[in-house]
């Protein structure tokens, strides 16, 4: 099952599992985003009771060919996610929210294509850099790092006249 579609109609009373693989063909759908690649599950697990659908929705796997912010080569990171989003049946046209997704009363289908980008981008490190060696040093490109230092000059800041005196205030 990988077109990321769950059928409401297969989903019976009680516990439903599904699983979806997460590839580099995924991240084309999506534009103006640093994530292209990636090996990553989607499981999506249901809790039917009546009516009520509760969908519990996880991504665990890696980000592959993200630029490290230190020295800007490619590295993989890891990533894990969660969340709970309830499914309601609605006649109207409603906006659906964070914790609840609205489907017109005819349908029976959910696509969790965006939602499952969502949560992977929202659980992607903010900060990514190589990890560090045994010996708690950078493995980060050390061309780079030297590339880095040799062009990045550091201003000294000057002090304000003005300014200066406030400071003997205290």
């Amino acid at each position: 099952m990988n077109d990321f579609t769950l059928k409401l109609g297969l989903i019976t009373n009680g516990k439903n599992s599904f699983s979806f693989e997460v590839k580099d063909k995924f991240f084309e759908a999506f534009t103006l985003t640093d994530v292209e690649h990636g090996n990553i599950l989607a499981t999506a697990t249901t809790y039917k009771n009546g009516e009520e659908i509760k969908l519990h929705l996880m991504v665990n796997g890696e980000i592959h060919k993200l630029p490290c912010d230190i020295c800007a080569d490619d590295i993989s990171v890891p990533i894990k996610g969660e969340t709970n989003i309830m499914i309601k049946k609605s006649h109207e046209d409603l906006e659906s929210t964070d914790e609840i997704f609205y489907i017109k009363q005819n349908e029976n289908s959910i696509n969790l294509k965006q939602l499952i980008f969502e949560l992977i981008i929202l659980n992607a490190p903010k900060k990514r850099r190589h990890p560090v060696d045994e010996k708690g040093n950078s493995t980060c490109n050390k061309e780079m790092i030297d590339l880095v230092n040799k062009y990045t000059k550091i201003k000294e800041k000057s002090s304000d006249a003005r300014w200066d005196a406030l400071k003997n205030l205290k």
